[in-house]
């Protein structure tokens, strides 16, 4: 575990990781839903993430405002809002931080490139550009935990197996790819869920969603590191 941005150890998602493309998501694969995920650190609550997926035109809404206050820290709260297409893939992403700094990030993607502005008091914005393969693309930014609702949206469960995503961290301006794959029901909380495994050579996250794929938990097995639907 080390800094508050890097709760979900997301970065390490990427490290070494090999581009591949994933299977084409479904028209249909996201669904409108809102909720509270409550934020564990080593079984102790520390913030939430509440969020709303929702339509917007012919496309989808993501948005969350998320509170972190974990031990010997300033108390963190972001907003992040995230526009997709029909099939899931992001369009525009706006993250903004609310904890006196005030920093804020943009990225517009087009297809399989996206251009990021990183936005800081008393400076001029960063500006980067990052290109992907052909295939999925997903963004996955660090404790906003919505993100994982959609990937297992996107996860083709009736072709089941290994499936790769190439992703785009902004708070770590860095792409790559993941590996996912349902491993089956897993009983857990007194609950049967299904797991569905997010793996770099680094990094496993388990998701654990409910027979409409609804994430119910997250665990960062490694980092001890938890998002638990309310």
């Amino acid at each position: 575990m080390n800094a508050p941005r890097s709760l979900a150890a997301l970065s390490t998602l990427l490290a070494g990781a090999a581009f591949a493309a994933a299977p084409a998501a479904a028209q249909s694969a996201l669904t409108p839903d809102h909720g509270r995920l409550v934020i564990l650190l080593h079984g102790s609550a520390v913030g939430t993430d509440d969020f709303t997926i929702s339509r917007q035109g012919d496309g989808w809404s993501a948005q969350g405002r998320i509170v972190l206050n974990l031990p010997g820290e300033n108390p963190q709260r972001d907003t992040a809002d995230l526009t997709l297409a029909a099939d899931g893939s992001p369009l525009r992403y706006h993250w903004q931080e609310h904890s006196g700094r005030e920093r804020s990030i943009d990225v517009e993607f087009h297809g399989n490139a996206a251009e990021m502005a990183l936005h800081q008091p008393g400076a001029m914005p960063a500006v980067e550009a990052f290109s992907f393969p052909q295939g999925q693309v997903v963004l996955l930014d660090d404790n906003v935990y919505e993100d994982y609702v959609i990937l297992a949206r996107l996860y083709d469960w009736k072709a089941g197996g290994p499936q790769k995503f190439s992703v785009l961290i902004p708070q770590d301006r860095a792409p790559g790819t993941i590996t996912v794959q349902a491993l089956g029901p897993h009983a857990i909380d007194g609950a049967v869920l299904n797991l569905l495994q997010v793996k770099s050579p680094d990094l496993e996250v388990e998701l654990y969603v409910d027979t409409s794929h609804r994430l119910i938990r997250l665990r960062v097995p490694a980092s001890g590191a938890e998002a638990v639907r309310e």
